[in-house]
């Protein structure tokens, strides 16, 4: 179409808005609303959003001036009842109706079929809208924002509890596939009847929503005075470690009690000076971690010392929710004037005691993004 017949297709329709002979945007956006609650109420929820989607599109606040409560009668017939529906915005509206089938095929995600998924009712009869009125979809979205980043399945099991609806929509295969293939990126398949879910169980990997903890207690000796006994202190301190998906990996050793230790590792750049930050890697139950020190003369950005590494292999063992790690291997890496020294550190107890898995609930209160 040519620049002239815009214009005049343009001067056509401004006229006829002027004479009256064509709706204006406020009662073209009252019928596509009034057509989409009437789809609506007849089942017809994904045809729906399209009509209340264009109705938005030419009066964003069109739904203050629609009465909720309208009775349409026999109105409800046919697609074609309430007048000036048939053409709006150049897109033919009324026809959506005649093929549901393709609006399923489009909002189905290939995550799990309508028809088998169990669905849910209300016990009693409520003016609100029961959560069983959303699509399968919407709620698998959703659910991708509670896994978030972070990987916190432990609420989708608990999601799946509820009934059986949500007990089939946990246990989504794409849900646990992308779980899976955020920690383990080569990952094949499951083969036969082992599921994506079976296998984020089953192999062996760190816990993202909490902290691994080693309580260290030891005496030491205090200042010698003549004519009086040798005093033996107390000392009290603790190492954290935090683990992300990504292969990073938190540190902090402090004597403060274990809540500051817990809130100063649950963002990745942590204000905290004394955080240590590094790599980690496993394979099988073996987890290996390389720690660096922060150059705190930088207090914009978070820059690590890379002349020195704490070196530190670890033995994983227990359950998922009740890991432990245990020392195995323990030395340093300095380098300095082009030389590499390495240095063995002897894992003589009570020094080095093992790491307890404790979940931390403020962790997973807020998602970062989906998965």
């Amino acid at each position: 179409m040519s620049y002239e017949d815009e214009l005049t297709q343009f001067r056509n329709a401004w006229k006829d808005e002027l004479s009256g002979t064509c709706p204006t945007k406020q009662i073209k956006a009252k019928q596509l609303y009034l057509k989409g609650m009437l789809l609506e109420r007849e089942g017809y929820c994904y045809e729906a959003i399209e009509y209340f989607r264009q109705a938005l599109k030419l009066v964003p606040d069109i739904e203050k001036s629609i009465d909720v409560n309208i009775d349409f009668g026999s109105s409800s017939s046919g697609p074609g009842a309430i007048p000036g529906l048939e053409e709006v915005e150049g897109q033919v509206l009324s026809n959506l109706s005649a093929d549901r089938s393709q609006w399923v095929e489009k909002f189905n995600t290939s995550e799990t079929h309508f028809d088998d998924v169990f669905t849910c009712l209300p016990d009693r009869p409520s003016t609100r809208t029961h959560i069983s009125a959303l699509p399968n979809e919407i709620i698998l979205s959703i659910l991708r924002y509670v896994v978030s980043t972070e990987l916190d399945l432990r609420s989708v099991e608990s999601f799946g509890e509820s009934c059986k609806w949500f007990y089939n929509l946990a246990r989504t295969p794409q849900l646990w596939q992308a779980a899976c293939r955020k920690i383990w990126p080569e990952v094949w398949p499951p083969a036969d009847s082992t599921t994506w879910r079976a296998i984020f169980i089953n192999k062996p990997h760190m816990r993202f929503d909490g902290v691994y903890v080693s309580r260290i207690k030891y005496f030491r000796h205090g200042e010698q005075k003549p004519n009086l006994c040798c005093t033996l202190q107390t000392v009290f301190y603790h190492r954290f470690l935090r683990f992300f998906p990504d292969g990073l990996v938190l540190s902090l050793n402090t004597t403060q009690a274990p809540q500051s230790a817990v809130a100063a590792l649950k963002d990745r750049a942590s204000p905290n000076k004394d955080v240590t930050y590094g790599q980690y890697t496993i394979s099988g139950q073996e987890l290996k971690v390389v720690l660096f020190q922060r150059d705190i003369s930088c207090r914009t950005s978070i820059i690590l010392k890379p002349d020195q590494s704490f070196n530190i292999t670890f033995k994983l063992s227990g359950l998922t929710g009740r890991q432990t790690l245990q020392w195995l291997d323990y030395y340093t890496v300095e380098k300095k004037n082009g030389q590499t020294k390495k240095s063995s550190i002897a894992i003589v107890p009570p020094h080095f005691s093992k790491f307890v898995y404790v979940r931390a609930k403020s962790y997973a209160a807020v998602s970062a993004g989906t998965i």
